[in-house]
């Protein structure tokens, strides 16, 4: 029995079996990747009227380019506050809603601020959860300077 656990043939099949399990695991975590951003992309779709274009009348636009926008944050201007939410509009006209929760670390420069300090017009760079409504559950935001022209220029393209 002993020589069976010495045989190099025994060896290399155990790590063939360690190298499939880890491959294997690898792959599931991105399947799981791939199925949270789909997820939250159809969310996204499903919501977008009711988070971003607001009331059924008046003149509406809808500025999505087709690709799947990321769920995991936001940056951009504020465009709008009601608390617990934030409406961000980036440099591609998207806008996102941001919910704010009793957990969300509000920084500008190195000190911690209260939502209440949020303004309109505040450039934002949100870190977060999607979550199934097409929001983002904020878990930091960081008040930046607002960004230059020629900064703004380059992200739209």
């Amino acid at each position: 029995m002993e020589n069976i656990y010495k045989s190099k043939s025994v060896k290399w099949i155990i790590i063939s079996i360690g190298i499939v399990i880890f491959t294997l695991g690898v792959l599931r975590i991105g399947i799981s990747v791939g199925y949270h951003k789909a997820k939250f992309a159809g969310q996204f779709g499903n919501n977008f009227e009711r988070n971003f274009l607001g009331p059924k009348d008046g003149n509406r636009k809808m500025f999505f380019d087709g690709g799947i926008p990321g769920g995991h944050g936001a940056f951009g201007e504020i465009l709008s506050i009601n608390l617990p939410n934030l409406i961000i509009t980036g440099p591609d006209n998207l806008e996102k809603t941001v919910l704010i929760g009793t957990s969300t670390l509000i920084r500008r420069f190195q000190e911690n601020i209260k939502n209440t300090d949020l303004k309109i017009g505040d450039s934002v760079v949100v870190i977060g959860n999607p979550n199934d409504e097409g929001q983002v559950e904020a878990s930091l935001i960081r008040i930046m300077p607002a960004p230059s022209e020629e900064f703004s220029k380059r992200m739209m393209k």
